[in-house]
């Protein structure tokens, strides 16, 4: 399914926490034979050790957290895979795993953008629709994942927790 992203040498997946980021780079990463790079090999939100990973080569690096930084300030050499997921399944998503208040959620989030308040799923939206990019990228539904054979569908999430 993914299998034409393989040109691109450094992949991002980014978008809202909780719009699948993470299995759209697993599945990509599946595609194309790069690594899979979970955004927590740079503690989800260290600029510096992100940009080191972007160094290599043949990586898929799921960061959700990063979308500004790839907007505002994008490594050299990247291509950027927008998810684009209903906000009523992110919401719903983040609730089911306790985002908010067990991890802190989307004050980390928000911070990114100098707010304390709102809805950050929808603050990352509009960012990225009102900014322009000076990298290629691809817009992604998480719909369309249900066609690749790693997706699992909704009623087999219930007891999934937020790294699957």
């Amino acid at each position: 399914m993914f299998q034409h992203l393989a040109v691109h040498s450094r992949i991002v997946v980014t978008g809202p926490q909780r719009s699948g980021t993470r299995i759209a780079a697993q599945m990509i990463a599946a595609d194309t034979g790069h690594e899979f790079v979970d955004e927590f090999a740079f503690s989800i939100k260290d600029d510096v050790e992100f940009r080191k990973i972007l160094q290599r080569d043949r990586v898929v690096v799921q960061a959700p957290h990063m979308l500004k930084d790839v907007v505002d300030d994008p490594p050299a050499g990247i291509f950027v895979v927008l998810m684009r997921r209903d906000l009523e399944q992110v919401h719903a998503s983040a609730r089911r795993i306790r985002w908010a208040e067990e991890l802190g959620g989307n004050t980390t989030e928000l911070r990114k953008f100098g707010l304390t308040e709102g809805d950050s799923a929808t603050v990352k939206y509009a960012y990225w629709d009102t900014h322009d990019k000076s990298v290629p990228f691809l817009e992604l539904d998480y719909g369309s994942l249900q066609a690749h054979p790693l997706y699992i569908p909704a009623e087999q999430l219930q007891n999934f927790g937020p790294l699957q």
